[in-house]
């Protein structure tokens, strides 16, 4: 054979030879087998789709670290089993003792539980202790306080688990399997206060419909949570990739972002369900009525039109604001009580406009009532009335679609806080405008109106996005309160200084 062929024929076997060695190392790594238990928020089926604190945290925790996972159900002692013993790799949300973490090749921690102390509303303050020692020490105190606990838990605080395990009368702890157990036990005086997980006990409580009868004492007992490794199946180099990857995710706050994108809702929930959160809300309500019903009045509308006008302006917004985000059954659909009191608000109007008719001239005590109404309408009292109700509405109604957006879990949260606020502070007002004025409206055209209602969505959007997982339920009422004054006041304002917004021309 000629040389030049000998060549070309050791060229062809290197081309057909070379590429083997080449897939052989860039071969994909089997997924690491990571098993999941069902505890709403943190693990979860949603429509079929896995998802939850932990899971979502843990994906991008294996995304940064070039891994890939395979989920598998299963109850919570038997995974932990299941990875000591090498036929799972790895289950997250572990706290850390000694004993697990010479079971367990354990990551850095990736988040924090919370345990809080669940009691009913009113008896919490009287408790001044703020951690798990302190609680410890009460329990050791008090012959009386009966403590209900999970079932197999351990609440890593030396003196307190010592006190569960071996409590001086069996009667003072009692253990339930679930939250829900321990909620009903609450409220029928079995026990004066629980310990719990609080993302998990808000959606409980949330689903219990007791939101307003239970509350968090101030105790506050943080646990870091770490991903436990199967020893047997975990290489030290893969270890070092995941610790790597949450310092990483903690550092660009990722991490920070899952945590808000689950743990805010729930405590938002918890701020829905409370009693001031109703009043606020009935306020509104009332508040929107009414101003719908003096605008009828000023435009000469009749009963049934202002039944029309009361009910546009306290419900519109909520209704448009339901239906752009999927949101059913729509608010208003929810508690006919809405209903009941914006009905209740026009007869109660309407009856005392028709008192003040009828008392008109025909008493001694009416001529003096009829003179200050004459005095007080010379001031404008009923524009005065009607721009107070109608500013206490849109501030009410402004809060309350930020919150929603919040509860829906609409992404992204800059876009549809301030658009959901808008719509639902605004919209209503400003229907009732479109149906009582035609093709004027005021509050599209020279009125500072929807502008209030945006700028102050925004502003709490913003504070909330900011402050992310860092904040707590008393804080969200301060923020709630504030946001709705301050709405109110901007508005009174706007009126009180004919201030206009922004034209085109």
């Amino acid at each position: 054979m000629r040389r030049p062929e000998l060549r070309w024929l050791l060229l062809l076997l290197a081309l057909l030879s070379g590429p083997l060695p080449v897939l052989a190392q860039t071969r994909p790594e089997q997924p690491l087998r990571a098993g999941w238990y069902a505890s709403e928020p943190q693990q979860y089926l949603r429509q079929g789709e896995l998802t939850g604190l932990d899971i979502e945290m843990v994906r991008a925790i294996a995304r940064r670290a070039g891994q890939d996972l395979r989920w598998t159900p299963m109850a919570y002692l038997p995974l932990l089993e299941e990875v000591a013993a090498g036929r799972m790799d790895l289950i997250p949300g572990i706290a850390a003792t000694e004993a697990r973490a010479a079971r367990y090749a354990l990551s850095r921690p990736y988040r924090h539980d919370t345990n809080v102390l669940i009691m009913r509303r009113g008896e919490a303050a009287a408790l001044r202790f703020t951690d798990a020692a302190g609680l410890a020490a009460h329990l050791t105190g008090s012959a009386r306080f009966r403590l209900g606990v999970r079932s197999g838990y351990s609440y890593f605080d030396a003196a307190l688990d010592a006190f569960i395990a071996n409590p001086p009368d069996p009667a003072r702890v009692r253990a339930a399997g679930d939250d829900a157990t321990n909620i009903r036990r609450l409220l029928a005086g079995e026990i004066d206060g629980f310990l719990a997980e609080r993302l998990s006990v808000a959606l409980a409580i949330t689903a219990a419909g007791a939101g307003q009868a239970v509350e968090e004492q101030a105790m506050r007992h943080r646990i870091p949570l770490h991903l436990a490794f199967s020893r047997a199946t975990t290489s030290a180099e893969t270890l070092a990739a995941f610790d790597a990857a949450i310092a990483s995710l903690r550092a660009d706050g990722t991490l920070a972002a899952i945590g808000t994108h689950f743990r805010f809702p729930l405590l938002l929930s918890q701020t829905i369900d409370s009693a001031w959160f109703l009043s606020l809300q009935i306020i509104g309500v009332l508040a929107a009525a009414l101003a719908g019903a003096l605008a009828a009045r000023q435009s000469g509308w009749s009963l049934f039109g202002a039944f029309v006008l009361a009910g546009v302006t306290a419900t519109a917004g909520g209704v448009l604001r339901d239906l752009l985000v999927g949101r059913f059954p729509i608010g208003i659909a929810r508690d006919p009580m809405f209903l009941i009191l914006i009905f209740g608000t026009v007869i109660g109007f309407w009856a005392v406009a028709h008192l003040w008719a009828l008392l008109r001239g025909r008493l001694i005590l009416a001529f003096w009532v009829a003179q200050a109404t004459v005095a007080m309408r010379r001031r404008q009292i009923d524009r005065w009335l009607f721009d107070t109700a109608d500013a206490l509405g849109l501030g009410a109604s402004t809060v309350l679609g930020v919150a929603v957006a919040f509860g829906m879990r609409a992404e992204p949260f800059w876009l549809w806080g301030p658009l959901l606020g808008t719509i639902t502070g605004a919209g209503g007002g400003i229907l009732r405008d479109v149906l009582r004025g035609g093709g004027d409206i005021p509050n599209l055209k020279t009125g500072f109106y929807g502008e209030v209602a945006l700028i102050w969505s925004l502003a709490l959007s913003a504070y909330l996005m900011l402050r992310g997982a860092e904040i707590e339920i008393d804080e969200v009422v301060v923020v709630v309160i504030a946001a709705v004054a301050g709405a109110v006041a901007t508005r009174l304002a706007a009126v009180a200084f004919r201030w206009r917004p922004p034209r085109l021309t």
